[in-house]
């Protein structure tokens, strides 16, 4: 039913709208897509492109790639703001496929447009592709040489702190099959390599860092830690708690428990902000590089290519409250 308000004016929630309420809004996106494309189509024949990019395979091919880096870093962050010890495990693996993958992916669409630009517009072909590796570690620092070579002018430059650090060390190691995502198959045949758990690396590496900064020895620890004596007191006589946190620590009792939650509410802010930063400071780049290699190389696939990431190029304050990603996507 229609929400009340005062003086008797009914407003109509997204829920409540009436089917041809929200066929008209349907009909109005697509008005304004229709619009958009026309636009683009014309600024690219303002920019001597030589064809119209629906009629380029490459066009086609580096769209496709490009949705799919946006959605896999989008669920990647999105899962890493919801992930804990008790009941979101699972998180934690959704976000460290899709950051690892994702982020392994953005970089290489920087290295075909270096690749391009180098090339008079012509595209690597697979065998170039591959060489290109797939270490996070360096494929970031070939990101930042491309930079500097070409002397991009971005508003969002690279984050430089031990956390950022740490998650592309951390997420490296996760894309290492024997080492992440395979550790648990292979701790089974070698318990010793439960070491490995890209779990418990994670909460000793990036999230002990985080905490550092923004919870130790600050008002939200004497806050979380007066919430936890609190409820300690009001439920310990009558519960029971039988946990594991993410460094596979037991938990068996309230207020440790409680402790846990509130810094996992703090690591789950700043971790999504942090790994945000890498993403935006990327996709600048992309943005950057793309269209030198389109508009003055010839390499027409990439017209257009940084509207897919253009939502991750906001300020910190955004990155820092929002919630899912990639903006447009319902939770």
């Amino acid at each position: 039913m229609p929400n009340k308000r005062a003086g008797g004016v009914h407003s109509i929630t997204a829920v409540d709208r009436p089917k041809r309420y929200r066929a008209l809004d349907s009909l109005r996106r697509l008005r304004l897509l229709r619009r958009q494309l026309s636009l683009g189509v014309r600024r690219a024949t303002e920019n001597n492109m030589e064809a119209n990019p629906w009629d380029i395979p490459d066009w086609h091919a580096l769209g496709r790639e490009a949705s799919l880096v946006r959605h896999l870093i989008g669920s990647g962050a999105t899962a890493l703001g919801k992930a804990n010890y008790a009941d979101r495990v699972g998180d934690y693996y959704t976000a460290f496929f899709g950051l690892s993958v994702g982020i392994e992916r953005l970089s290489k669409l920087i290295l075909v447009a270096e690749f391009a630009i180098k090339n008079s517009g012509k595209m690597p072909d697979q065998k170039k592709i591959k060489k290109f590796g797939h270490n996070l570690i360096a494929l970031i620092e070939r990101v930042e040489d491309i930079q500097l070579a070409n002397d991009l002018s971005i508003r969002y430059q690279k984050p430089r702190n031990e956390t950022t650090q740490r998650m592309l060390q951390c997420l490296d190691a996760f894309a290492d099959a024997r080492r992440g995502r395979y550790a648990n198959f292979a701790s089974l045949g070698d318990p010793n390599l439960s070491d490995e758990d890209p779990v418990s690396k994670w909460w000793s590496e990036v999230a002990e860092s985080i905490l550092s900064k923004h919870y130790y020895g600050k008002r939200p620890q004497e806050r979380v830690e007066s919430n936890a004596e609190f409820i300690d007191s009001m439920i310990s006589p009558f519960t029971s708690v039988h946990h594991t946190d993410e460094t596979g620590n037991l938990l068996h009792d309230v207020k440790s428990a409680s402790i846990r939650t509130g810094q996992t509410e703090i690591v789950q802010k700043y971790g999504r902000f942090y790994v945000l930063t890498i993403i935006r400071w990327l996709s600048d780049v992309l943005s950057k590089i793309a269209r030198i290699a389109c508009y003055r190389y010839g390499a027409e696939g990439f017209f257009g290519i940084e509207e897919y990431f253009f939502t991750y190029t906001v300020e910190d304050s955004f990155l820092k409250t929002r919630k899912i990603w990639p903006l447009g996507t319902r939770a």
